[in-house]
C-alpha cells in the first residue's frame, strides 16, 4: 500500500482553533490511514512560555473551500497520485468537524515537537470511503501567536 504526506502549517495560532491539514475522500473508493503525525512551532517562542493545544478530529464536510488544495506527496516516486485529496492552511474553518469526534489531542509547550506513530496498522486513524469525510489537524492557544506546523501521513 502506498504513502503519503500532507504538510500543513497555521500563520498565527489564536483562542479559536485553526486548521493546519485537513485529509480526505473526494467520493473514491479507498480509505485513508494515518500512521504518522508530527507538531511543533516553526517560528520565535512567547516571551513567556505558553501552550499550544492540539486536536485531530472527524470531519464529514470540508467546508467552503477556505482552505488550500495540497496534492499529497507519495513516499515512493513509483507510486500512482493518492486518491484522498488535502487542503492546509484553512483561511475558514471546517463546518462539519463531528461532535464528539476527537482521536487524539495533545497538549504542549511552545518549545516542544511532538511525534506521534501507530504502533501497528490496527491502530492507525481511519477516515472511511465516503465524500468529504476525513480528519481534520487544528490548534490553538490563548497566548501564543506565532506559526506551528503539522504533518500528517497515511496510507491507501
Amino acid at each position: 500500500m502506498p504513502y503519503y504526506h500532507i504538510y500543513g502549517h497555521v500563520g498565527v495560532v489564536t483562542t479559536a482553533y485553526k486548521t493546519a491539514a485537513q485529509g480526505w475522500m473526494t467520493g473514491a473508493t479507498k480509505r485513508g490511514k494515518a500512521c504518522e503525525i508530527n507538531l511543533g512551532a516553526i517560528d520565535n517562542p512567547n516571551a513567556t512560555d505558553t501552550f499550544l493545544d492540539w486536536d485531530l478530529s472527524r470531519m464529514t464536510a470540508t467546508g467552503a473551500g477556505a482552505n488550500t488544495a495540497w496534492t499529497p506527496t507519495a513516499y515512493d516516486p513509483a507510486d500512482s497520485a493518492a486518491i484522498n485529496t488535502s487542503g492546509v492552511n484553512a483561511t475558514a474553518e471546517a463546518t462539519a468537524i463531528t461532535a464528539n469526534s476527537t482521536l487524539k489531542r495533545w497538549g504542549m509547550n511552545q518549545r516542544n515537537t511532538l511525534r506521534w506513530v501507530a504502533p501497528q496498522e490496527s491502530q492507525m486513524l481511519i477516515w472511511p470511503s465516503v465524500a468529504a469525510n476525513g480528519l481534520v489537524l487544528r490548534v490553538l492557544s490563548s497566548t501564543y501567536a506565532s506559526s506551528v506546523a503539522g504533518t500528517l501521513d497515511f496510507m491507501e
